[in-house]
């Protein structure tokens, strides 16, 4: 709790301590409101009600009412019963009863249970009054300069939230850029030469004359092959990434039937042999997505290619596209194969990690969930019963340029 006097807090907020200077009166006789009004009039403004029913229709109608000085006996709606309203509709409202000896216990009752917080005994000194009436003001002046430095703090929180959420938005796709960079540097700067050298290599196992070699040698020289065909398609991979820029590419508004249909020709120039068809629907409310073209294509591409090596041959894929809540939209990637167990589906997105026979080069979910973090999105695994893993590409809205607002 902070134990600073609230004018110190005020200032260091920049806010200005409220002024509370209008006082309602109360009472059924208008020359017991004739002489109060006098006494207080020369130094705050002062209004005035004939009864409860009166100062209700007043205190609705007049925001600026800040203290109610009330009789207690009246026709219709006592003191008591009056200030017990505005302390449950106005309950900042510094509240006075003026009120005889005999009728004290009530108005003690009141004070215990919150609905007055004063009262005045008749017949009452004209000094008194006006001291009482200062008192409450500094009062209802201190309730509100309270309440204002609650509100400022609270509107302040949430403002750092929000840029605290943003910052970490942020971060997280900063994250996913620095490392699709890493790729492309990687194909940039390796993938000719690594080219080259294993092609020597391919051909140098493919002139070997196995038949006159030992079966571990056969086995060695099968067990090279496959790796080189994985390497060869993790070059393909990351020459993808060189080509598409993916880190400088900026995001702009592009039709996602046409991604998906230049994934599904990479993947049909593939040959990956198993002739899945690919069916695509695509929801009618989803119109252009802003998206980096090229490397959303590449992430498309690896869910395709991960759902054709896990359907039987000749089964179809099927690709969704919708829109959710919020700018989100989702590309969902569905297979007929036999689904992952709960351990391949909590390591499927971890770089290099593969689940086929013969491996995969594991980089094909690994990139598409950089893809999705770069893109403000996630990606999800998730089994499809009855058979089969459904894939989700999610891609957020674009943010649009850094905004300074929640920071000023």
């Amino acid at each position: 709790m902070d134990t600073r006097p609230i004018d110190v807090m005020l200032e260091e907020l920049g806010l200005g301590r409220p002024g509370c200077r209008h006082v309602l009166l109360v009472d059924d006789e208008f020359e017991v409101l004739t002489v109060l009004e006098a006494l207080l009039e020369d130094e705050w403004e002062v209004h005035t009600a004939l009864g409860g029913a009166d100062a209700i229709t007043i205190l609705e109608s007049e925001a600026e009412i800040d203290l109610v000085i009330t009789d207690q006996r009246m026709p219709g709606m006592t003191g008591v019963e009056l200030l017990a309203v505005i302390a449950e509709r106005w309950p900042d409202m510094y509240r006075i009863v003026l009120t005889a000896y005999t009728d004290v216990d009530p108005i003690v009752g009141a004070i215990n249970e919150g609905s007055v917080d004063r009262f005045v005994l008749k017949p009452w000194d004209p000094t008194a009054i006006r001291e009482q009436v200062a008192q409450g003001l500094a009062e209802r002046e201190h309730r509100l300069a309270m309440q204002r430095v609650a509100q400022t703090l609270s509107e302040r929180h949430q403002a750092m939230n929000r840029t605290l959420s943003s910052l970490r938005d942020a971060q997280k796709r900063a994250g996913a850029e620095e490392h699709l960079a890493v790729l492309d540097w990687m194909s940039s700067g390796l993938t000719t030469e690594l080219d080259t050298l294993l092609g020597s290599l391919g051909n140098s196992i493919e002139g070997l004359d196995l038949s006159q070699t030992s079966q571990e040698v056969a086995a060695a020289a099968g067990a090279a092959g496959d790796t080189l065909s994985r390497v060869h398609t993790m070059l393909a991979d990351m020459q993808r990434l060189d080509g598409g820029a993916t880190t400088t590419e900026t995001r702009q508004d592009t039709d996602i039937r046409k991604l998906i249909s230049e994934a599904v020709r990479q993947l049909i120039d593939e040959d990956l042999g198993n002739n899945n068809p690919v069916h695509v629907q695509i929801e009618p409310n989803v119109g252009p997505v802003s998206v980096s073209p090229s490397s959303v294509r590449l992430a498309i591409l690896g869910l395709l290619r991960n759902a054709t090596r896990a359907s039987p041959a000749d089964t179809p894929i099927t690709v969704r596209v919708r829109r959710e809540d919020g700018g989100l939209t989702a590309i969902e990637v569905a297979d007929k194969g036999e689904g992952m167990t709960p351990e391949v589906l909590q390591q499927a997105s971890r770089p290099f990690f593969s689940a086929f026979d013969p491996p995969g080069n594991g980089l094909g979910l690994a990139i598409c969930h950089m893809v999705a973090q770069a893109h403000g999105g996630r990606l999800a695994i998730l089994d499809n019963p009855p058979s089969g893993v459904l894939a989700q590409l999610w891609i957020g809205p674009d943010p649009g340029p850094a905004s300074t607002e929640a920071a000023s």
